[in-house]
């Protein structure tokens, strides 16, 4: 009965450490991520060189988008998520992470004609109270060109030592001419974990073990 009543308390241990495990984080869409504000996403978008980035009601996945465009020539729109008007980085905070860490996004992408491979694709940004911290900025290309649909794309990114925010800069189009349509910006939320089905498992395990007691 002794062993019973062990296997029962190592029972709930793992079951609390499973629940602790498996309570990962949850897709959160940063600022506007879905586009679906006639409002610059992170209330700020960019466009230079004769490019320019809007925001289309229809044709995204599902609904509106960010479109890149540089029909005007040049090249370098993009759509950078930040925390308000001022331009001010996201709190790494709010999503449950410090500086030093590693963070997952997911973003989809669609090619709309007229790029080559380039610097089409997502970048991500370190700051601290300063401001941004130099050298902290990796922009990946994802390599759109000719793609007929929207994509999926998920990206890594670690955050500098020291950093307290952060910003998401979808970038495009790559050359003159091109257009990149952007969807679904999220962020893997670490604070976002489901303390209610981790509860529910211990409390079971718990449950075993009172069983177990009372059979004795």
């Amino acid at each position: 009965m002794i062993n019973m009543k062990k296997q029962a308390f190592n029972a709930a241990a793992i079951l609390a450490l499973t629940a602790s495990a498996s309570s990962h984080a949850a897709l959160t869409l940063l600022p506007n991520g879905g586009f679906e504000a006639t409002a610059d996403m992170g209330t700020f978008a960019d466009g230079g060189n004769g490019s320019t980035a809007t925001f289309e009601t229809t044709g995204g996945n599902p609904n509106g988008y960010g479109l890149a465009s540089s029909a005007g020539g040049g090249w370098g729109a993009g759509f950078v998520a930040v925390a308000n008007a001022a331009e001010d980085p996201l709190s790494l905070a709010d999503y449950g992470y410090a500086g030093g860490d590693t963070v997952a996004f997911q973003f989809d992408m669609k090619d709309f004609g007229g790029n080559s491979p380039g610097t089409t694709g997502i970048k991500v940004e370190s700051w601290d109270a300063s401001g941004f911290i130099t050298g902290s900025d990796v922009q990946v290309d994802y390599g759109t060109a000719d793609s007929t649909d929207w994509e999926t794309y998920a990206h890594s990114y670690t955050m500098a030592a020291g950093a307290t925010g952060f910003k998401v800069v979808l970038v495009g189009t790559d050359t003159a001419g091109g257009q990149i349509g952007f969807d679904n910006l999220y962020i893997d939320d670490a604070s976002a974990v489901p303390v209610p089905a981790a509860a529910w498992l211990f409390g079971s395990a718990l449950a075993g073990l009172v069983a177990v007691r009372r059979k004795k």
